[in-house]
């Protein structure tokens, strides 16, 4: 009587090691069942973004004029930026008086690209924020300027 020495199990080692649905999170698909242990990947499922309402037929002309016009106030605050000075000859008030004069020839920039990127299909919000943006970021400094014709 000999004795016999068993068949090795198969190795599932990998399949153990897998838990349905944690290849969702970015590696792979979801493992499919098959009846030999196989690594078959299910197709990755189509996650379009829906598609947004259509822009309104205004919206583009409105954009175009709002963009010069901030355009305009850019280039009134890089004007009105070489008609002022700190009035100090110390460091820390020449680098904060810098730093204001960079923030506002930014400001209008942001102001109109953060506004359109925001209101998207919003054709009256996006409206009442630009008109908004050119009140608050007029240059300044530039106003009595134009209004005395340059004498000082």
């Amino acid at each position: 009587m000999a004795r016999e020495e068993p068949e090795p199990l198969e190795d599932d080692d990998d399949d153990a090691l897998h838990w349905a649905g944690d290849e969702l999170t970015g590696r792979e698909g979801a493992r499919l069942p098959s009846g030999r242990g196989s690594d078959a990947v299910a197709a990755p499922a189509d996650d379009a973004p829906p598609a947004g309402p259509p822009p309104r037929p205004g919206m583009a002309p409105l954009t175009f004029l709002f963009a010069v016009l901030y355009l305009a106030l850019t280039v009134g605050w890089i004007l009105g930026t070489g008609f002022t000075s700190a009035g100090s000859t110390q460091l820390l008030p020449q680098v904060l008086w810098q730093f204001g004069e960079f923030t506002a020839i930014i400001a209008a920039p942001l102001w109109f690209g953060v506004t359109v990127l925001l209101t998207p299909w919003k054709l009256g919000a996006r409206i009442a924020w630009l008109l908004l943006g050119v009140l608050v970021l007029l240059p300044w400094p530039v106003l009595p300027l134009l209004v005395t014709g340059g004498a000082s």
